[in-house]
């Protein structure tokens, strides 16, 4: 209420945590082009929120890299049906978005964390202890959830950024895909003979899947959540994405 939106019921809309540029003009382009994809989608732009944030915590270095954390709120369309069916439509958008300001000169340090009506993710290039006080969201007393996971990495084989932290769309993860390239490839060839009853035609807008430069952590959990949003349980998805 404090910034004008309106919410409806739980379930009924999704919140995207979402890195911007510190440019205005570059940040206002990152945000219309989100916008766009959500009305495309037929759901609707709830509004905008600033993720208030305690930045005196990092360090000089880090403040030099620390993008504007805002949230946007999209409403449930009434093509969804179910709550399943508005979270893959929510995957649709953020892939979308995603590909469509990576196509751009400088995104900056755009990256959408989440983009759910289940799940929000804070992270960032913290350290541990700082997480909970950087956030000021995490110590709001209105901030109720069933589950709260916290998870820890420190990076081993990816230079440290913002974007780079845990994925936690999917999965939190620790250690090393020693057969990451492998994987990938096969994702890649796959992809001409991928078909989804669930999905349809929005399949072909996801594509490519995992993008140049993230982590191994990340790029498995881009395909678990093709998968899940596929139709597969997260245990039969998961059977598959390890081999015997």
């Amino acid at each position: 209420p404090e910034v004008g939106i309106e919410l409806p019921a739980p379930g009924l809309y999704g919140v995207g945590q979402v890195f911007l540029p510190q440019d205005p003009t570059v940040r206002a382009a990152c945000e219309a082009i989100v916008e766009k994809y959500v009305v495309a989608e037929g759901q609707s732009v709830l509004g905008w929120r600033d993720v208030p944030v305690r930045s005196e915590l990092l360090s000089e270095t880090v403040k030099t890299t620390e993008p504007v954390l805002r949230q946007i709120f999209v409403g449930s369309g009434k093509g969804c049906a179910t709550q399943d069916v508005f979270e893959r439509k929510l995957f649709v958008i953020r892939r979308q978005a995603e590909l469509a300001v990576e196509a751009m000169e400088d995104a900056g340090s755009f990256y959408i964390c989440t983009l759910s009506s289940r799940v929000i993710a804070y992270k960032g290039m913290l350290l541990a202890r700082d997480v909970g006080s950087y956030f000021k969201d995490l110590s709001d007393p209105r901030l109720v959830t069933c589950l709260a996971l916290v998870h820890q990495r420190f990076s081993t084989n990816t230079f440290p950024t913002w974007p780079l932290a845990q994925p936690f769309r999917m999965i939190c993860h620790n250690g090393e895909i020693n057969t990451l390239q492998g994987n990938v490839n096969w994702m890649k060839a796959r992809r001409a003979t991928m078909r989804s009853s669930v999905l349809g035609d929005d399949l072909d807008k996801l594509w490519p899947l995992i993008v140049e430069g993230q982590s191994d952590s990340a790029s498995l959990d881009n395909a678990l959540e093709l998968l899940m949003q596929g139709g597969y349980s997260l245990a039969h998805a998961m059977i598959m994405l390890i081999p015997e």
